[in-house]
């Protein structure tokens, strides 16, 4: 009786730690993995502005079925090759980035979804710069420790 007892004190201790541990353990995996898309993000930022075409498209998954897709009328890129071509005409008169306001990040272990919300800023190679409200959404994988993007979507709001 005494072992049965032992054995059922242990099991509902060994319960309660993980029912209490659990859901901490998920947070701090989830923080991690925000951490680490974030760090996408900037890297994918820091690309964009200086026009690094080479490292954007590293920056790709090398599926045939990703998507860059822009905010105006048949900027609709799929595959590396239409995405390198657009890419290389955009970098040839301005570099852009992101004042990325708002960052929702939703991620499992090998997949992100992220919505940004912000504005972008176009500075000319000829001198001078916009500043528009932009907003995107992308969606990223996690190949051998590193995320790669799959889709970006990004658009002008209308109302503004």
């Amino acid at each position: 009786m005494k072992k049965k007892k032992n054995f059922l004190i242990r099991f509902v201790v060994v319960t309660l730690f993980s029912v209490i541990l659990n859901p901490i353990m998920a947070q701090s995996a989830n923080d991690s993995l925000k951490i680490e898309i974030t760090e996408a993000l900037n890297s994918w930022n820091t690309a964009c502005k200086s026009g690094d075409v080479e490292k954007l498209m590293n920056m790709f998954d090398d599926s045939e079925g990703i998507m860059l897709i822009g905010s105006a009328r048949g900027e609709i890129n799929k595959g590396k090759v239409d995405i390198k071509k657009w890419l290389g005409q955009l970098s040839s008169f301005a570099g852009f980035s992101w004042e990325m306001n708002r960052i929702d990040i939703d991620a499992n272990n090998t997949t992100a979804w992220v919505f940004v919300d912000g504005k972008m800023i176009v500075n000319f190679h000829k001198g001078g710069q916009k500043i528009t409200p932009y907003r995107f959404s992308a969606i990223l994988i996690k190949k051998n420790a590193v995320w790669k993007w799959r889709q970006f979507d990004g658009s002008v709001p209308q109302s503004e």
